[in-house]
């Protein structure tokens, strides 16, 4: 029909078969990094197609590449778009090695994965689905190869199209024109832009319908499920308007392509199309061009029959293959971070699906003493991804450290750096997104009255604080008296109410070729704390030792050992269902890691592990009722008296009365059962 700005029929030899852009598939930063972490957390080693969404819109400026985007909210369970964008949706499959994906790029996987795509746009055009949701006209499919350890990814997208069978071809019988050749004028068009970006359902359809009954009458916006209905519209009253990718003036958008076949099935004829590249029309300036472009196609009921028909059209539409470095767009410790993660991340994959290793990152560690235990147990936590740690120490690097500590250098010592500075530093130099702090303090101990009353209650108070601030409290320093208060302290808190919070206790201990790792009791679970099976209080034990005795002397192996069992006990720990409160167990337990025993002793020179169930000592000089009673009553003066006068322990633990009512005779007969 001619006239009415409409152009006239051209003929057969004016037919101008149609160019479309394909889209370009542009998946953002942010897209990426949701992978990896489903990669890591959820999809493991599934293979498994995900639902996946995308958008595309119509283009900002002429010659705009059609991108079709896709970004965090790609992997939503709803799929959702932006204001004034069209929804792809679709399938993202990841696969777990590179030679799986080349496989599927040369084998025949990948004309399946498509002509699968295709086969659903077939049966939702037949049966009118397509209508009612446009956007399944615009599938699409993703498949990709991550590489977690380099942050690389390899992928290749699809927007399956169903192509009609040469010689058949879409053909326009008119030029492309401007939106008045429709008789759609600026105003009515400005009226559909300011409807495509307030109304989310339609913009995200993509697909809809202008339609009026006379050309006196009003241009109606109709959703394009109304095509099935539109048999009394008359020609020249309907135009189908698509949201166009295309921002070429002699190509349409891709999603064109199935929207052209739907129209044919369901209307066949010579069609008015409206591509839509107007978006923000109300916000430019009055005498600005128009983008939008009118499209006459000949949408002939005989290619859509023969495109429609089973297996019968050819399915186009994947990309080339691609490549992202993640790398490029992150921080260098934010990767680090999560290259640390990743290795504890994968036990989840196959070994123990059940690991929760957050429960392990979240802790807060309190490491009293930095030196060879100190350094051994810093290194395991961070293999675990502990990221919180406080290292605790008065003294500095010496030239015998390095090559047994292992956060020290050469340098440190050379310039006699304070030991727990050094530490914190180190652990920073490996995890960058640790949160490492460092106290340069003496621990206050029994038997050394060398402190003046007021220093000395400024170095209880921050232990206290200290103690009272982590989650784990690890005794690590190199003697016995060392350990006491911060072994009291942690008993003390295990009477609080547990709505508080309390630490768990660890003491980690070395002799030549054995040691000795160590819980204490933890709320409802008691165990015996490392003063247990002392019969005699805690005193200086640092004077008048000769150079054997006041360095550490083991076999240099057996640190390493101790430090990874302590560690290892923590995380069995946090594991189980009851947490630190765990019994002890050296079966598989409650924890996917296996035994939580109370206490581990290691013998290197028979290379055994005995682990072991304890009791807390009634009269400990430690964690006695008795001793803990006192503490609580007296507090920082029955502190300040201990650590002048160790013996009170004795006294006020009830071991004093217990050693003088054993008879020598008792004793002798004790002696003579052990030997045999």
């Amino acid at each position: 029909m001619a006239g009415a700005g409409y152009p006239a029929a051209g003929n057969a030899s004016s037919a101008e078969v149609i160019a479309f852009a394909p889209l370009l598939p542009a998946p953002d930063v942010a897209f990426w990094q949701r992978l990896t972490q489903l990669k890591l957390d959820e999809l493991r080693l599934d293979e498994k197609p995900i639902g996946i969404s995308g958008f595309y819109e119509p283009p900002a400026a002429v010659g705009a590449p059609p991108k079709c985007f896709f970004t965090e909210s790609s992997f939503a369970l709803v799929p959702g778009t932006p204001a004034g964008a069209a929804l792809v949706k679709g399938e993202l499959k990841n696969f777990n090695t590179k030679e799986e994906f080349r496989e599927f790029l040369s084998g025949a996987q990948r004309q399946a994965m498509i002509a699968e795509a295709g086969a659903v746009v077939r049966k939702a055009i037949l049966g009118g689905q397509a209508l009612e949701d446009p956007s399944m006209l615009r599938p699409t499919a993703i498949v990709a190869f991550a590489d977690l350890k380099k942050y690389h990814f390899a992928y290749t997208v699809a927007f399956p199209v169903l192509s009609p069978a040469s010689p058949a071809t879409w053909t326009s019988w008119a030029p492309l024109a401007g939106p008045a050749d429709l008789g759609v004028d600026r105003d009515t068009l400005r009226r559909v832009s300011e409807r495509f970006q307030e109304d989310a359902a339609l913009a995200a359809a993509g697909v809809w319908l202008l339609v009026r009954q006379s050309a006196e009458a009003a241009w109606e916006v109709r959703p394009f499920s109304a095509l099935l209905g539109s048999a009394a519209i008359p020609d020249d009253g309907l135009v189908v308007c698509f949201a166009d990718s295309s921002g070429d003036g002699a190509a349409l958008g891709w999603a064109l392509r199935n929207v052209l076949l739907a129209v044919a099935h369901h209307r066949p004829g010579r069609r008015r199309f409206l591509a839509f590249r107007d978006p923000h029309l109300g916000a430019r300036a009055g005498d600005a061009a128009l983008r939008s472009r009118a499209v006459f196609v000949d949408c002939a009921a005989d290619i859509a029959a023969r495109a429609l028909a089973e297996d019968a059209a050819p399915i186009a539409g994947w990309s080339k293959i691609q490549n992202f470095d993640l790398t490029t767009f992150l921080d260098k410790k934010r990767i680090a971070a999560d290259a640390v993660d990743l290795n504890v991340k994968l036990m989840k994959w196959r070994l123990l699906p059940e690991l929760e290793p957050e429960k392990m990152k979240r802790l807060k560690f309190l490491l009293l003493g930095a030196g060879t235990l100190g350094c051994g147990v810093a290194r395991t936590l961070m293999g675990w991804g502990v990221r919180r740690m406080t290292f605790v120490d008065s003294g500095r690097v010496s030239l015998s450290n390095p090559v047994r500590q292992s956060l020290f250098t050469h340098q440190d010592a050379a310039e006699s750096r304070p030991k727990a500075r050094a530490a914190a530093e180190a652990v920073k130099a490996v995890m960058p997104d640790a949160e490492v702090e460092s106290v340069e303090a003496e621990i206050p101990m029994p038997g050394h009255p060398h402190q003046s009353a007021e220093a000395l209650r400024q170095a209880v108070q921050r232990l206290q604080d200290l103690v009272a601030a982590h989650d784990v409290v690890c005794m690590l320093t190199d003697s016995r008296e060392s350990r006491w208060l911060p072994s009291l302290l942690v008993a003390a808190a295990q009477r609080r109410p547990p709505e508080t919070g309390a630490p768990l206790g660890l003491t980690v201990a070395l002799g030549f070729d054995s040691f000795l790792v160590a819980r204490q009791t933890f709320l409802g679970e008691p165990a015996a704390c490392y003063f247990c099976n002392d019969m005699s209080a805690p005193s200086d034990s640092l004077a008048f030792r000769t150079l054997d005795q006041q360095c550490t002397v083991t076999r240099p192996g057996v640190s390493g050992l101790a430090s990874n069992v302590a560690v290892e006990l923590v995380a069995g720990l946090v594991q189980h269902s009851q947490g630190f409160s765990a019994p002890h167990s050296v079966g598989s337990g409650s924890s996917p890691l296996g035994a939580v025993p109370h206490q581990i002793r290691g013998y290197l020179a028979e290379f055994r592990l005995a682990p072991n169930e304890t009791e807390p000592f009634p009269k400990c000089i430690c964690c006695s009722p008795a001793v803990l009673d006192r503490y609580e009553a007296e507090g920082m003066a029955f502190v300040e008296r201990i650590i002048t006068d160790s013996s009170e322990l004795e006294r006020v633990s009830g071991l004093q009365d217990m050693k003088a009512a054993v008879r020598e005779d008792e004793v002798m007969n004790f002696d003579e059962f052990d030997e045999d």
